[in-house]
């Protein structure tokens, strides 16, 4: 009741949206945190025009410098949702995979990963913006390499999805307001609660979902956060909200670090009469190159043609990636397929998902000749495993 009452004020026409920036910054006693739906306005009337530059500057500053709450942070997610338009929120991919970190180092490995997904059947969306951290290497500048269409407007979505099986879009083209928002972060020289807030959109109500983090801790906010969003389920969602797998990733990107044990948070909901519950489990996915030395460094200019290489099994010279390299470059995007398959099957076990991770990683390019040599999974599996081990003895 508190609730309906606080959105009808700040939905009535002569709100002073001004009163928003005092509750935050209205001194050390008099201040406060915005609640759900204070957040979710914020965001929506700055898109409508109705928070100035200025104003949303300060906000964002004021939160930034106490520190964002679980309800900002949900509610700016809730509020950028709503500003989805329903041409992308009924496209419905499989998986929605958010790509904002970008990486100091390395080649965006992951896009293998979500490349052999999409072969065998899986509808995924890669979302980032490559302009917030400029100085990384984001997934956009790399997708063409693997011809993975960019998409501009939901159409071309829906009809790269139904050929390709998986797309890139920058998010400022399915929000616009996230432009301006990024300006914002460029003038000031500071970071707000946007770039966590955006991940959170799942822009396609695609029903698995993967969250990466890098600094401690926001393992447990992703957690609050989704758990609040699925309370505060929007009507224009379809079905329950989405199975999410929460994790720690290689550099902060969308990635598993093949070179340590990650711990998983995976959060899946169930309902009960007009709500949806949590159930949170955790489990370890276990390092992939146990007492592995070197490859970390020396990485930050290997060229985009690797990726496509790697792609289709071709040989690749040692002076343009190591063994060592080539090793961590197939680990990272096996775990991170295992992983994926984790969140798309409950009932399916580490084991057996690395052992489908590798499996289906050699047989990217050949799904028939090699199938049919063997006669048990676990003879598949030892040999991509061996195949994956040995694959830089095997170059000519």
């Amino acid at each position: 009741m508190v609730e309906q009452h606080t959105q009808a004020m700040l939905e009535s026409e002569d709100f002073d949206h001004r009163k928003l920036v005092k509750t935050l910054g209205k001194g050390i006693k008099g201040s406060r945190s915005l609640n759900f739906a204070e957040a979710s306005h914020l965001i929506t009337a700055f898109a409508k025009g109705d928070v100035s530059n200025s104003q949303m500057a300060a906000a964002m500053m004021l939160m930034r410098v106490r520190g964002e709450s679980i309800e900002e942070l949900a509610g700016v997610a809730c509020g950028l949702k709503k500003l989805v338009p329903t041409e992308w929120q009924s496209i419905k991919a499989d998986i929605d995979w958010p790509v904002y970190a970008g990486k100091r180092e390395q080649l965006p490995w992951l896009l293998l990963a979500a490349k052999t997904l999409a072969k065998n059947g899986q509808t995924i969306i890669l979302h980032g913006d490559s302009q917030s951290l400029p100085h990384r290497r984001h997934v956009e500048g790399f997708i063409s390499a693997l011809d993975i269409p960019r998409c501009f407007t939901a159409e071309q979505a829906k009809v790269n999805l139904a050929s390709s099986g998986i797309i890139y879009v920058n998010s400022a083209d399915i929000v616009p307001v996230l432009n301006d928002c990024r300006r914002l972060h460029q003038e000031l020289g500071l970071r707000s609660l946007i770039q966590m807030s955006v991940r959170c959109i799942n822009p396609t109500n695609s029903p698995f979902s993967l969250r990466s983090y890098f600094h401690p801790g926001l393992d447990k906010q992703h957690q609050q956060v989704a758990s609040l969003l699925a309370e505060y389920h929007l009507p224009s969602a379809v079905g329950k909200p989405p199975s999410i797998a929460i994790f720690k990733g290689l550099q902060g990107e969308t990635e598993i670090n093949p070179r340590v044990a990650t711990q998983v948070s995976m959060l899946r909901f169930s309902a009960k009469g007009s709500t949806f519950l949590p159930q949170s489990t955790q489990f370890e996915l276990p390092t992939q190159l146990e007492a592995f030395v070197g490859a970390k460094v020396g990485q930050s200019d290997l060229p985009a043609y690797l990726l496509a290489q790697l792609w289709r099994g071709s040989d690749i010279e040692e002076t343009d990636l190591t063994d060592l390299q080539l090793q961590q470059a197939i680990s990272s995007i096996t775990a991170t397929m295992a992983l994926v398959y984790v969140l798309l099957s409950p009932s399916l076990t580490i084991d057996k998902s690395i052992k489908r991770a590798n499996k289906d990683w050699l047989l990217r390019n050949n799904s028939n000749s090699l199938k049919n040599t063997f006669s048990q999974p676990d003879e598949m599996f030892m040999f991509s495993f061996n195949a994956n081990a040995n694959f830089c003895e095997q170059r000519t």
